[in-house]
């Protein structure tokens, strides 16, 4: 799930989204100095609860996405909140990095989760991240916003265009793997 920041910046690789499975509805990138906003619409073709399920499996993330190497729950501050930290490999054209992330992760009614970067363990100065499930026939839409900003370089000139089509790719591939995953045995 992580597919946020972690993904998201995780692997500014281009990778042409048409090649992955997933339907992208609706995407968009901005960026004002080092921070950057982010909001993709996908349609994935699963139940609204295996989606959910798959997002909040903190300690399998890896599962719905090769581009996390690791992530692990750490703690649950409260009966809503988890912790969370992922390593996610990061790469700028040829030249990769591993990023660690950690999140305070609440998971609110209405299928709704909200992600807030703790900047002291992580790769990111600051971030929130929020994934809206809701039910569209037997699939599921999902609305994926983050804003945030890396404490790592991004090169500015291509760096927005890079991310928007990486974060494109990132939730195609992660749609294609829940629905794989969602698939009769």
């Amino acid at each position: 799930m992580w597919l946020s920041v972690r993904r998201l910046i995780a692997g500014l690789l281009l990778v042409p989204a048409t090649s992955l499975a997933g339907d992208i509805l609706a995407s968009s990138v901005s960026h004002g100095g080092d921070r950057y906003s982010l909001s993709v619409t996908a349609l994935i073709d699963a139940p609204i609860d295996i989606v959910y399920q798959s997002i909040t499996d903190f300690d399998n993330l890896a599962a719905i996405n090769p581009a996390i190497e690791e992530s692990q729950l750490l703690a649950t501050p409260s009966a809503e909140t988890q912790r969370v930290r992922s390593v996610i490999k990061v790469c700028i054209l040829v030249f990769c990095k591993r990023v660690e992330q950690v999140q305070d992760v609440t998971m609110k009614t209405g299928y709704l989760i909200e992600a807030v970067v703790l900047p002291a363990h992580s790769d990111f100065r600051s971030g929130l991240a929020r994934w809206q499930l809701t039910t569209h026939g037997t699939s599921t839409e999902l609305l994926f916003t983050n804003t945030f900003e890396p404490d790592f370089w991004v090169p500015p000139v291509i760096g927005p265009w890079l991310i928007k089509r990486k974060l494109i790719s990132e939730v195609a591939e992660t749609a294609m793997y829940i629905e794989v995953l969602n698939e009769p045995g």
